[in-house]
């Protein structure tokens, strides 16, 4: 049987030989330390994903809606802050609204888009039965109604508490189509001497806002007091001491949105 020769290995060979040895073991050893790495990030990925599977669409969802919320709240808060500054900036914070109303309310086209505002000359609280299908197709979050003017014409709600009966009607049936808005029931506007002349129940506004306040405390709508605003600016009236001038608007939507977002 042969022997095999020992083979010596001179000293350069074997600080080669260690050399390579050493870097096996780094490469192994880096390799491991990836490995575990990479290990770690799918625990980690599994384990969000688990997280998001036990959470309900529901609640997904909710966080998403107070987000919004957050932004838009901010926005608002935003406008109100630079009104004096730009007043245009204004009518950029309606969001996710309509507004209803009579001859007064339609004038708001001149600065929001129509479909979104609601509004007809001479029309009265009846008219929301007209409005319900697209206020359950747009499903705002605000709604504003304000009618008046043209009903306390009417003989028949010369009786103040008939009336206020009828307008409460008419929020029930916007809240049934739009559950989750909230309604802000604006109050008459006074009108001036000059018509007050040609409509005595006109007279009677306070009276009626009265009656419509204590409505929206008892059925949770927000009430917007606007009878300041006809103190205000006497002179942003037309000459039917009913209807206002352009210029007014901004005050009227300056107001809307403080009740929203307060100011």
């Amino acid at each position: 049987m042969m022997k095999m020769k020992k083979v010596k290995l001179t000293k350069q060979t074997k600080i080669i030989l260690a050399v390579i040895a050493l870097l096996l073991v780094g490469l192994i050893t880096y390799k491991g330390v990836q490995y575990y790495k990479l290990q770690q990030e799918i625990s980690r990925g599994r384990a969000y994903l688990k997280q998001l599977d036990d959470q309900s669409l529901s609640n997904i969802k909710n966080t998403i809606d107070k987000q919004n919320e957050s932004d838009e709240l901010a926005l608002g808060k935003q406008a109100l802050k630079d009104y004096e500054k730009n007043k245009d900036k204004l009518w950029g914070a309606f969001k996710n609204y309509v507004l209803i109303g009579d001859s007064r309310v339609e004038s708001f086209k001149q600065f929001l888009p129509e479909t979104n505002v609601l509004a007809k000359k001479g029309t009265r609280i009846t008219k929301v039965d007209d409005y319900l299908g697209t206020i359950k197709n747009i499903s705002p979050k605000y709604v504003f109604i304000s009618y008046g003017v043209n009903d306390l014409s009417i003989p028949a709600y010369y009786n103040q508490d008939k009336y206020i009966e009828v307008y409460q009607s008419y929020c029930e049936k916007i809240k049934k189509v739009a559950p989750d808005a909230t309604i802000y029931v604006n109050s008459i506007i006074p009108v001036n001497d000059k018509a007050i002349n040609k409509q005595a129940n006109y007279k009677n506004i306070p009276s009626y806002n009265a009656k419509l306040k204590a409505m929206c405390k008892k059925n949770g709508y927000k009430y917007v007091d606007l009878d300041a605003l006809a103190k205000q600016h006497p002179d942003e009236y037309e000459q039917d001491g009913i209807h206002f001038k352009s210029s007014f608007y901004k005050y009227w939507a300056y107001r809307l949105l403080s009740s929203v977002y307060g100011g």
